[in-house]
């Protein structure tokens, strides 16, 4: 990639902003649905089971929506595959909450997850394309948006529980700000003009080519740990502490949000890091910290020690994710928009494994057991983190800049 010494646009700041605005919008959506699950089982009368089969129907088609993401922004545009995205989540995301059980729900959650899965691609395409125009590191802060979205649809989620207000009126509410909001950022969005200007950035050195799945395989085994590891602590961290530990149900609750308080710290302070320390030095330290706080988890005796070993993970390992992202979108000679939405698959198939195989070892009431599986699999980071050195051409232009 050419050397950026210039100041961002005014164009790029605008994109940048309304970028933030796509990452806060999918993780306030996705977690005010997950949190509200529970209702959907009073409301409608379905299982655990069923829940189980809706959110691995979605995350399956999801997968599908990032590879449409992909066929839009090849033709068009990752600006109009975003908008479209969010669009449909805003939509579908009341329709969810207003279906019925049977066929009418399970077409719901997958459209959803269609959604889910474009949005996923396309806004990580944008942040790539605003990173090389900005020529510095950004992708954490992106995904530290999400993380902040997530908390906040929480929040929301809880708060109309509490107020026994019914899924689907919460739902709608929540959906009709994203779409407004999404309306009024989608404009923002780098236009296909300045997109090309950035791409032909990264090809200096040679032609761009359609990137196979090879070249993203080690990338994509990161994100399913990952994912394998964020699955065991959103959707068994609080049985853990409660089952395992004996925690009370106020103290539980606080291991994920000890969790997500660790994420958003390393995801807003990650792009710093980066630009001082280069990507591949923060992926390793990255790593090393999750390790830490897995191994803590484990062996925790109280409560209290498993609280703040969520905490420790938390401040480690989430920032692997945006940096996988920027490493893919930033290979010289590859289409950065394909290579980003075939890593973005592998997001789903880490969430499916962590569903099967933690959720196999929590019912069988091995819960420690849990941790150990990421445990073991989340060092195996530090074998492929060279593959992040893509990005460091970015790190190398921001502290040429004058």
């Amino acid at each position: 990639m050419s050397k950026i010494t210039q100041a961002p646009t005014a164009a790029a700041r605008r994109a940048r902003l309304a970028t933030f605005v796509a990452f806060f919008l999918q993780g306030l959506l996705f977690a005010t649905i997950l949190t509200r699950l529970p209702a959907f089982e009073e409301e409608r009368g379905i299982t655990e089971a069923d829940v189980t089969v809706l959110l691995l129907l979605a995350s399956v088609l999801a997968g599908v929506g990032s590879l449409l993401a992909e066929q839009v922004a090849v033709r068009r545009s990752s600006a109009l595959a975003l908008r479209l995205a969010l669009v449909m989540i805003a939509v579908m995301a009341p329709v969810a909450g207003f279906a019925p059980a049977g066929v009418a729900m399970m077409v719901a959650f997958g459209v959803y997850g269609i959604g889910v899965g474009a949005v996923d691609a396309s806004m990580n395409m944008q942040g790539v394309t605003i990173q090389r125009l900005y020529g510095r590191s950004i992708m954490t802060g992106f995904h530290g948006a999400w993380s902040i979205g997530a908390i906040c649809g929480a929040l929301y989620a809880s708060g109309t529980a509490a107020l026994d207000i019914e899924v689907g009126p919460s739902l709608l509410a929540a959906g009709v700000v994203c779409l407004l909001l999404a309306l009024v950022a989608g404009p923002a969005y780098v236009r296909p003009s300045l997109e090309h200007v950035a791409t032909a950035q990264s090809e200096a050195a040679g032609p761009a080519i359609r990137v196979p799945w090879r070249p993203v395989v080690a990338l994509g085994l990161v994100i399913v740990v990952f994912y394998l590891a964020d699955t065991g602590v959103a959707s068994w961290g609080t049985l853990f502490l409660t089952n395992a530990l004996g925690a009370t149900a106020s103290v539980a609750a606080l291991g994920y949000a000890a969790y997500q308080v660790g994420a958003i710290t390393s995801r807003v302070l990650g792009d710093r890091f980066v630009v001082r320390y280069g990507a591949v030095a923060v992926v390793k330290a990255g790593t090393l910290l999750g390790t830490v706080g897995l191994l803590g988890v484990v062996l925790s005796p109280t409560p209290a020690v498993a609280i703040v070993a969520f905490l420790v993970m938390g401040l480690g390992l989430p920032v692997v994710v945006p940096l996988a992202f920027a490493a893919a979108g930033s290979i010289p000679g590859t289409d950065a928009d394909v290579a980003i939405a075939r890593l973005n698959v592998f997001n789903y198939v880490g969430t499916i494994l962590g569903a099967a195989l933690l959720g196999s070892l929590a019912t069988a009431d091995l819960w420690r057991w849990v941790f150990v599986v990421p445990l073991v699999l989340v060092p195996t980071i530090l074998f492929v983190a060279r593959t992040f050195a893509p990005a460091k051409d970015i790190e190398t232009a921001a502290r040429a800049r004058p």
